[in-house]
C-alpha cells in the first residue's frame, strides 16, 4: 500500500448536530425532483422567513439516526440535531403548499402513508430586511447540493439572490468533482427528458437543466459536471454570490438567534485572513469527498494507504500491483480503472458485493459499474481483478523484505453467498461460490497478502 494504499470508504456519518444546520446531500435533484424527496433529501422545516406558513417533509428515519459527518466543524458541534435538507422550506401560496402541490399525488400520498415522511407545519413571518447580518441564507459548499439548493430558493421559491451567499473552501464552484481521478464517471446515466415528459436528468440540480442536453455525455467525468454546476450558476446570477477560498472554520449561534460563522479566507498570493460572516440560517452542502477517513482510526495502518479521493488517474500511478480495500462503488471502479490501466489488483472486501441483488439500489453495484466489472473479468481480459470476499481488514503493515502486508481475517457470512436469481449471471456460480467459502474457513484464520511492488488502494 506503499503512499500509494486508496481507500474506497468514506467516514460514516459524525454524531447528530447542531439543529438549524441543514445537511444537503450531494448529487440530489431539486424542484423537477421534488417528488422523490421522501427517498432522495431529508427536508425539514427552518421557520417561516419566507413569509408565509411553510411546509416541508421531514425524513421520520433521518430524525431518529441522524446523518454523521465528518467535517470537523460539524465534529464540534454537539447536543443537536443535524437533519438533512433542501430546499429550506416551501412558502405556501393561498394556504396550500408549494412543495406539495409540486409532488404529484400517486407519489406523495404513498410516501405519507408510508410513515418514512410526515407533514410538518412550521409559522412564521419575514420583514424581508436582513440586517445586521451578511446574509439571510449562508449555504457551505459550492457543489452539487449546495449549487442546487440556490438556486431552488431563489428561483423556484423567490428569495432574491442577494440574501443568500455560498462559501467554497475550492478555487471554484464544483470543486470537488474537478478532483475526482480522471478516469472516475457518473454510475447514475444522464439523459435529456425535460422536454418530451415530465420527467428529469438523474444528474441535474435544477428544474429545467440537464447535464445530459449541456454536456451531450451520459455518464460524465468530474470535471464536466464541474463545468455544468459553474454554467449553471452563472445563467442564473449566483456566481457573484460564491465566495471561493473561503474555508469555515466554526458556527455558533448568538443570543439572537443567527450564526456567526468563523470563516479563513485564503486570497489568490496565498494571504490569509480569518472574518466572521453572519447569517439568519445555515446551511451545510459541503459533502464528504474533501473529508475522507484516513486515520487509524478507522483501520491499523490507514496512514500507509492512499485514499481513492487523492488520487488524479489510476493510469499514473506507479507500479503494476494494487490490493484495494473496499468492495462497493468506489472499490470496484478502482479495480475497473485499474485493471483497464494494464495493472493487476485484488480487492479484498467485507460483501462480495458483486454477487449481491437486493431492491434497494444503494446496496447493490449499479448496472453501469456491473458492466464495466465483467468487461474486465471476462475471459481473455489481462489482468483480470481478482475479487476476494468476505474479509474483514484489520491492519496494514510494511513488510520486513520491503512492500507492505494487509492483515485480514475470514468473516462470518451467509453461506450460501446471496447471488443473483433470475437473470443475472453471476460473476461466479453458487456452486463455486459455496465450496471456495468453506475451504476458505478451513484456511488459516487471517490472510496475508503482500503488496510488494506497488501499493495498497483502501
Amino acid at each position: 500500500v506503499a503512499s500509494p494504499c486508496i481507500a474506497s470508504h468514506f467516514p460514516s456519518p459524525a454524531p447528530a448536530v447542531l439543529a438549524h444546520i441543514h445537511t444537503v446531500r450531494q448529487q440530489t435533484r431539486m424542484c423537477t425532483a421534488m417528488r422523490l424527496m421522501a427517498t432522495l433529501l431529508l427536508v425539514t422545516p427552518v421557520a417561516g422567513w419566507l413569509g408565509a406558513p411553510l411546509t416541508a417533509l421531514r425524513s421520520r428515519a433521518a430524525a431518529a439516526s441522524g446523518h454523521r459527518r465528518s467535517h470537523p466543524v460539524l465534529a464540534e458541534l454537539d447536543g443537536a440535531e443535524v437533519l438533512g435538507a433542501a430546499a429550506l422550506a416551501a412558502a405556501n401560496v393561498g394556504g396550500a403548499s408549494v412543495l406539495l402541490k409540486r409532488m404529484r399525488d400517486e407519489d406523495r400520498k404513498p410516501a405519507l402513508a408510508s410513515g418514512r415522511v410526515e407533514a410538518v407545519e412550521d409559522r412564521g413571518t419575514d420583514d424581508g430586511s436582513d440586517e445586521g447580518v451578511d446574509a439571510a441564507v449562508i449555504v457551505v459548499g459550492a457543489g452539487a447540493a449546495g449549487i442546487g439548493f440556490a438556486i431552488t430558493l431563489t428561483k423556484t421559491f423567490g428569495l432574491d439572490p442577494s440574501r443568500v451567499l455560498l462559501v467554497e473552501k475550492g478555487d471554484g464552484v464544483g470543486t470537488s468533482f474537478r478532483q475526482w481521478p480522471e478516469e472516475m464517471r457518473f454510475i447514475s446515466p444522464s439523459f435529456n427528458s425535460e422536454g418530451w415528459t415530465n420527467s428529469f436528468d438523474l444528474n441535474s440540480v435544477a428544474h429545467g437543466s440537464s447535464p445530459a442536453y449541456e454536456l451531450h455525455a451520459q455518464h460524465p467525468s468530474g470535471s464536466q459536471y464541474a463545468d455544468y454546476l459553474d454554467d449553471l450558476c452563472g445563467i442564473v446570477q449566483l456566481k457573484k454570490r460564491v465566495k471561493r477560498r473561503c474555508e469555515v472554520l466554526r458556527v455558533e449561534k448568538g443570543p439572537d438567534g443567527a450564526f456567526d460563522v468563523r470563516v479563513r479566507s485564503r486570497k489568490a498570493d496565498g494571504a490569509e485572513r480569518e472574518d466572521t460572516l453572519r447569517s439568519r440560517y445555515v446551511v451545510w452542502a459541503a459533502g464528504e469527498f474533501q473529508y475522507p477517513r484516513e486515520g487509524g482510526d478507522c483501520v491499523g495502518g490507514a496512514e500507509l494507504c492512499l485514499h481513492n479521493s487523492r488520487v488524479s488517474s489510476w493510469a499514473s500511478l506507479d507500479g503494476d500491483e494494487r490490493v484495494v480495500i473496499g468492495g462497493y462503488e468506489s472499490g470496484v471502479d478502482a479495480a475497473v480503472n485499474l485493471a483497464k490501466a494494464g495493472k493487476q489488483a485484488t480487492v479484498l472486501a467485507s460483501t462480495a458485493t458483486w454477487n449481491v441483488q437486493t431492491v434497494d439500489p444503494s446496496s447493490e453495484l449499479a448496472p453501469y459499474t456491473a458492466d464495466r466489472l465483467r468487461e474486465v473479468t471476462a475471459e481473455g481480459f489481462s489482468p483480470s481483478p481478482k475479487l476476494l470476499a468476505p474479509l474483514r481488514v484489520q491492519r496494514v503493515e510494511r513488510a520486513p523484505e520491503g512492500g507492505f502486508n494487509v492483515v485480514a481475517a475470514w468473516k462470518a457470512a451467509d453461506n450460501p453467498l446471496p447471488l443473483p436469481d433470475g437473470l443475472r449471471k453471476p460473476f461466479v456460480t453458487r456452486a463455486e461460490s459455496t465450496a471456495r467459502w468453506l475451504a476458505e474457513q478451513e484456511s488459516a484464520s487471517r490472510l496475508y497478502l503482500g503488496c510488494i511492488a506497488a501499493g495498497l488502494i483502501a
